[in-house]
């Protein structure tokens, strides 16, 4: 049988103004943790007939803002549609790879920032399991301690108009 997902609670958010804060109360339904993924670059088409045969494939995708084995989250110029079929392409210029799946979009929400934004969740679908050891090396990777250094020492080193 398949395997079985305990939902656990979301942890509460600390003092230091953790995103979670907005969720708090919520059921955590995800089965992988997410992390951030800032050198990675992603493109979502959306699957049809004229894509699958190379012709009109445009990427919605403007960024890549966390990723799991799961799914990805990204920033997109367009309102997707719930339950629609994509094409993920996800690169990380660290490890000169790439990962390309099929995806389908699971929700889409316009930013409250930014009227030209949409944040869309993707869930991948059929992942091979090399491309989910890929996912494990990145998540080591933006995990680590020393990418956490090299990423601090580029904001404190970045001109004041780059930083976010």
């Amino acid at each position: 049988m398949g395997e079985s997902v305990t939902p656990s609670p979301i942890p509460a958010p600390n003092k230091s103004g953790d995103s979670s804060s907005s969720l708090q109360g919520r059921v955590e339904l995800r089965r992988h943790p997410r992390f951030k993924s800032d050198e990675a670059t992603a493109q979502i088409c959306i699957k049809s007939l004229l894509t699958s045969l190379g012709i009109g494939r445009k990427s919605t995708a403007r960024t890549a803002v966390n990723l799991s084995e799961g799914g990805i989250l990204v920033v997109t110029d367009t309102k997707l549609k719930a339950g629609s079929r994509v094409q993920v392409t996800i690169e990380v210029e660290k490890y000169k790879d790439r990962i390309e799946c099929d995806g389908e979009v699971r929700w889409c929400y316009q930013s409250a920032r930014d009227a030209d934004d949409f944040y869309a969740g993707i869930q991948f679908q059929n992942l091979t399991p090399t491309q989910t050891a890929l996912i494990g090396k990145m998540r080591s990777w933006f995990t680590s301690p020393e990418y956490r250094a090299k990423a601090a020492t580029k904001k404190r080193s970045a001109p004041p108009d780059l930083l976010p």
